[in-house]
């Protein structure tokens, strides 16, 4: 019996210690549905804010998308509105374009005539140019061109003062707006709108009239900067007057090279602070040079005693020969022009032509002068030697100015001895030679001053009038001339040779 209930007991015991883990597997089993369920909890928290977090962001969404649609509809009717003016534009214009071709049909008629008009104005006024220009040269009086520069890059914004009217008259406005513009005509008048070739095409005539063997000036004149230098020389791309007479002479003399041979002489000068400088000089005799001496030959044609002159055989033999002589001009910059010319620079060509039948010699003398211009130190901010210089040159330009208003008075003496420049252009004013005048100009109003006095300075000079003769002579005459000629030079240095004394006139030179 105690056997039976020891082994109740144990089986009781086996029975409670499985009853005990069954309940700890139940309780773990608890526990982990408990842990699963709080997980859930969280995991439905987060959802439910995760479907929040998306509800907001698919309303804001949703809201910014029917915006957008609103203004696309927006846009679509705007695009709609303006599709319908813009078929009605099409129209319009449609119909503004039959109007056109229809106006075009009815105009064309109208603007041949205008063209024809408009050729017929140009012809007419070359032909008053050229006639005017023909009487004026019968008359003997003085041509003077007027030039307009362009303004150039430092003028730019500044008030343009100085314009061309026609072919014929320019204006100048006042210094003020209720002061009227001042008119001014001459012989021809040519601005920003013409090219080199115009300006030489309208001189042409007159290298004709140096090859015929007549005396012939041109001369340039003006304030510094205006373009002088420019006119006569020209640059690289643009050739000057003094390039495109040489190619005219040669061009004529090969022309006429079956009815007469002929040769072509240059000599070159600058006027330099009073002192007359022979650009031909050559180097061993710069020490020492001979003394130049301004005479006139028995004509009244002036010449330079003394001075070296260079044969050419071509045109390009002469630019070359100018070309020496121009690169030994003195030039500086100045705040009016960053290449002033510093002294006048005179070229001259003797064309001399023999007729192979009549022997008749005919001497033409080309005289091309570009003056240096007339400039006011304030402005020029010129100092020391260029000072000098700017002072040398409008004391020199106001002896021409003397001469050209004594010419204009009719004044029993007309001053050409106070300066070696008048006496270097005796016979091209007042004297036997067909003379031109270029007066260049500045356009602004900044210069209008100079602009005014280069004007009447020109206009005055139109006034004058040459007696214009040709040099022609039987071939014996004109050796015997030559000879003379050699003769005096070979008197007057034997007398400077001997200290200025002379023979008595009964006694034989020795």
């Amino acid at each position: 019996e105690a056997r039976k209930v020891g082994g109740d007991l144990q089986k009781q015991r086996r029975e409670r210690e499985d009853a005990e883990r069954r309940e700890r597997e139940v309780f773990q089993q608890l526990s982990d549905i408990r842990a699963q369920h709080t997980q859930l909890r969280e995991e439905k928290a987060q959802a439910q804010v995760a479907a929040q977090h998306a509800e907001t962001s698919f309303r804001e969404r949703e809201l910014a998308l029917e915006g957008q649609l609103r203004e696309q509809e927006l846009c679509v009717n705007s695009l709609t509105e303006d599709l319908g003016r813009t078929q009605a534009t099409v129209k319009d214009l449609e119909d503004c374009r039959e109007r056109a071709a229809r106006a075009d049909i009815m105009l064309a008629p109208l603007n041949q005539r205008i063209e024809e008009l408009h050729k017929a104005f140009a012809h007419e006024q070359s032909l008053r140019k050229r006639y005017h220009n023909q009487m004026q040269e019968a008359k003997g009086a003085i041509r003077v061109y007027a030039r307009i520069r362009p303004a150039i890059k430092r003028e730019e914004g500044e008030t343009i003062a100085v314009r061309r009217v026609d072919a014929f008259t320019m204006e100048l406005d006042g210094k003020d707006k209720k002061a009227a513009a001042k008119i001014f005509t001459f012989d021809a008048i040519f601005d920003e709108h013409n090219t080199q070739e115009d300006v030489f095409a309208d001189c042409r005539s007159l290298v004709s009239s140096a090859v015929d063997g007549y005396n012939v000036t041109v001369f340039a004149y003006g304030q510094t900067g205006a373009g002088k230098t420019h006119t006569m020389y020209g640059s690289e791309g643009a050739r000057g007057l003094v390039p495109r007479v040489a190619d005219e002479v040669f061009s004529l003399l090969e022309k006429y090279s079956h009815e007469a041979t002929a040769k072509v002489r240059c000599s070159m000068f600058e006027l330099y602070r009073d002192d007359l400088v022979d650009l031909f000089l050559p180097k061993n005799k710069a020490k020492s040079p001979p003394p130049l001496d301004i005479k006139k030959d028995a004509r009244g044609s002036v010449f330079v005693d003394n001075a070296c002159d260079r044969e050419a055989g071509s045109a390009e033999e002469l630019l070359g020969v100018i070309k020496d002589g121009q690169d030994r001009r003195h030039v500086s910059a100045t705040a009016m022009n960053s290449d002033s010319s510093r002294s006048h620079l005179i070229a001259i060509l003797v064309i001399e032509s023999t007729n192979k039948k009549t022997k008749q010699v005919s001497t033409g003398k080309l005289t091309l002068c570009d003056l240096a211009g007339s400039e006011r130190l304030k402005k020029s901010a010129a100092t020391g030697e260029q000072m000098k210089e700017a002072q040398s040159i409008n004391k020199s330009l106001t002896a021409l100015g003397d001469v050209i208003e004594a010419l204009t008075k009719h004044a029993k003496h007309v001053p050409y001895r106070n300066h070696k420049l008048t006496q270097l252009l005796s016979d091209s004013l007042g004297g036997n030679a067909k003379t031109l005048m270029f007066v260049n100009c500045s356009p602004v109003a900044s210069n209008s001053d100079e602009s005014a006095a280069a004007l009447s300075y020109a206009a005055r000079a139109k006034l004058i009038m040459n007696k214009v003769e040709k040099n022609q002579d039987s071939q014996q005459v004109a050796n015997l001339k030559k000879v003379i000629q050699v003769m005096s030079q070979e008197l007057e240095q034997a007398r400077a040779g001997a200290g200025g004394q002379t023979a008595p006139p009964d006694e034989p030179p020795g």
